[in-house]
């Protein structure tokens, strides 16, 4: 049975029958440094075995429990990673998404200014009360004989009750002084059957306020002479070919009679007389009219304009 001394080597050896460590006296294994001095405890018992009161060498300094306390050190580095990444983990939540705008872009539009919106306002009101203008233009020419004629079949009446329903009189008044305006300015010339009395004895019947009844009336007064032909204005260039004194030139005369026949020079459809009064410089003539819609004039007024030779125009006069 192997003794004491032969088992294994320990640095501490339990003494019998006391349950106390002693400290070791055998000499140490090959391989171990003995120039390592070896701290000792300071209540170490003295050996027994051999009478001698060495103590017993501390363990080498790789077992001390400052290793362990690195290790401690190292997992508070391992808790402020963790809290590290917990933080960060609680923060990502709060960062503002990033959104990738598409590539089709919209171009902001430019504020308008105070100028530029009144400019705007004030174009759309001109355009407004042209269509209204229009409009009403029309609607009135359309109550007209010539509205009639080239088929525009609107009478007066359905005019004025159209405008009536709204309780506008003075509107009412306008519309009626127009279409009878148009009226007499288109009918320029016309001589219905029967027309009316002159004032002029031996003077046939001319219809008052129409042109054919001033140009009668004023050539009288001129040459004492009347207009002894019947018919409308554009008639009566036959009419003075045809009676004995007259005569018919294409060139101007003082005192004359001009006659226009149908749109020539703003003359109805009807044409249309005046009485030369004077030649311009020009060549044009100076002539009194009435029912002539310029210079003021109109139905039953006189005004004075220039007309000019040529083609549809003729001077008449008795010689």
């Amino acid at each position: 049975m192997p003794s004491f001394d032969d088992l294994p080597r320990s640095p501490f050896s339990p003494m019998a029958g006391q349950g106390q460590f002693t400290p070791s006296t055998r000499p140490l294994p090959t391989g171990e440094n003995p120039a390592i001095p070896m701290p000792a405890f300071p209540g170490n018992l003295p050996q027994q075995a051999g009478n001698s009161t060495d103590l017993v060498p501390m363990p080498p300094a790789q077992w001390s429990p400052i290793v362990t306390g690195g290790l401690s050190q190292s997992s508070g580095i391992t808790r402020t990673l963790t809290s590290t990444l917990a933080a960060n983990q609680q923060t990502t939540g709060l960062r503002t998404p990033v959104v990738i705008k598409g590539q089709r872009k919209r171009t902001a539009l430019a504020p308008v200014t105070h100028t530029t919106h009144r400019r705007r306002r004030i174009f759309f009101s001109l355009v407004g009360m042209c269509l209204l203008f229009l409009i009403t233009t029309g609607t009135l020419f359309a109550a007209t004989p010539l509205g009639h004629e080239v088929g525009l079949n609107i009478n007066s009446s359905f005019v004025s009750g159209l405008f009536s329903n709204q309780n506008n009189t003075s509107f009412n008044l306008v519309v009626q002084a127009t279409a009878t305006a148009t009226y007499h300015r288109q009918t320029d010339g016309y001589v219905p059957p029967g027309g009316m009395i002159t004032n002029g004895n031996g003077s046939l019947n001319w219809p008052t306020g129409q042109c054919t009844f001033w140009a009668n009336e004023r050539y009288h007064t001129l040459t004492n002479h009347w207009v002894p032909w019947s018919g409308n204005a554009d008639q009566w260039v036959s009419g003075a070919r045809a009676a004995p004194g007259w005569n018919v030139s294409g060139t101007p005369h003082v005192p004359s009679i001009i006659v226009m026949m149908p749109y020539k020079q703003g003359a109805s459809g009807y044409g249309h007389v005046a009485v030369v009064e004077s030649i311009n410089a020009d060549g044009s003539v100076h002539a009194s009219n009435m029912n002539w819609y310029a210079n003021g004039g109109g139905w039953d007024r006189i005004s004075y304009v220039d007309f000019t030779s040529g083609p549809g125009i003729y001077f008449v006069w008795h010689s």
